[in-house]
């Protein structure tokens, strides 16, 4: 079956009948480590639940009236789908839960730490980048993407610290690529993924991610606007810098 045709319904009677797999809280705690995370193996393959608190929202000082942590990682999600970004798909089961499929990659904190050097893809860096300035992430850290150590590319991950009034914060992978790839900073990139980003309409991006408050709107559109004169690497990182 494909799993695009599975519903948030037809997910939880699944997760009924799957073998659950509770470590997974001591292996991949949260932020206060209040959330509910499991792994559940199923007939489809292993699937992520994530069950946020209210503290985990005090924590991370976000109001829940205006968008949840588990929404507001829906709305990435949709969002990633639309542009063609490949992320993990994702079901938002209620205002509080997500479930996620489950990548067997590792995320770039341990490959780097247990096996090698973390070697990254311009376009791919360049993509995520643009990705993750639009969608204002604040918590790009390298435990939340994962490495495809096969093609070199980066899969972003645990995107739910998005769409707050202020703008975005540095992704670990562009500090990275910043030290590591000199050179290519200053490389004029034009994708597929890119021109879509740069030419999504303000109603558009309305209808794609629905935020309820106005002042986190606000910051959305500015950061669409800021996001068309951007062409390379050094474009980006000078963004999230405040230099453009």
């Amino acid at each position: 079956m494909n799993l695009k045709t599975l519903t948030s319904t037809a997910i939880k009677k699944l997760l009924d009948k799957a073998e659950r797999y509770p470590l997974t809280t001591i292996n991949y705690p949260s932020r206060g480590q209040t959330a509910v995370q499991e792994i559940y193996q199923t007939k489809y393959g292993k699937f992520f639940l994530k069950r946020n608190s209210k503290q985990n929202h005090i924590d991370c000082q976000i109001d829940i009236d205006s968008g949840t942590l588990a929404e507001r990682e829906f709305w990435a999600f949709q969002l990633a789908e639309h542009l063609g970004l490949d992320v993990p798909r994702l079901w938002l089961l209620d205002k509080m839960t997500t479930v996620q499929v489950w990548l067997d990659y590792p995320d770039a904190k341990q490959y780097s730490s247990t096996q090698e050097r973390v070697f990254l893809n311009t376009q791919n860096v360049f993509e995520c980048g643009l990705f993750d300035w639009l969608t204002g992430q604040i918590d790009r850290h390298n435990a939340n993407y994962l490495y495809d150590y096969v093609s070199q590319k980066i899969i972003l991950i645990d995107s739910a610290h998005c769409f707050l009034k202020h703008s975005a914060s540095l992704p670990h992978y562009l500090e990275f690529f910043e030290g590591a790839y000199t050179q290519l900073l200053s490389l004029k990139l034009n994708t597929k993924l890119s021109q879509k980003i740069k030419s999504i309409k303000p109603k558009q991006l309305d209808q794609l991610i629905v935020l309820r408050n106005e002042d986190e709107k606000k910051a959305l559109h500015f950061r669409m606007d800021s996001i068309k004169k951007t062409h390379t690497i050094s474009d980006l990182i000078n963004l999230y810098r405040r230099k453009s």
